[in-house]
């Protein structure tokens, strides 16, 4: 089982490399901004939905 585990591990490790290595921060910098346009675009949702509840008296 632990070889198969290693072997799991060794294979993620060189895709890593091979893959996340040569670019730096752009992955980790790439996937926050679109956390935070993908955040900001629900909470103007959310308050869009609320507005709307609000306006026909549907809120709890």
């Amino acid at each position: 089982m632990q070889e198969v585990f290693f072997s799991i591990a060794r294979f993620l490790e060189a895709t890593f490399d091979w893959l996340l290595v040569p670019f730096g921060w752009l992955p980790i910098i790439l996937f926050s901004l679109i956390l935070g346009f993908g955040a900001l675009y629900w909470l103007m949702l959310q308050a869009r939905f609320n507005r709307r509840a609000k306006e026909r008296n549907e809120l709890a």
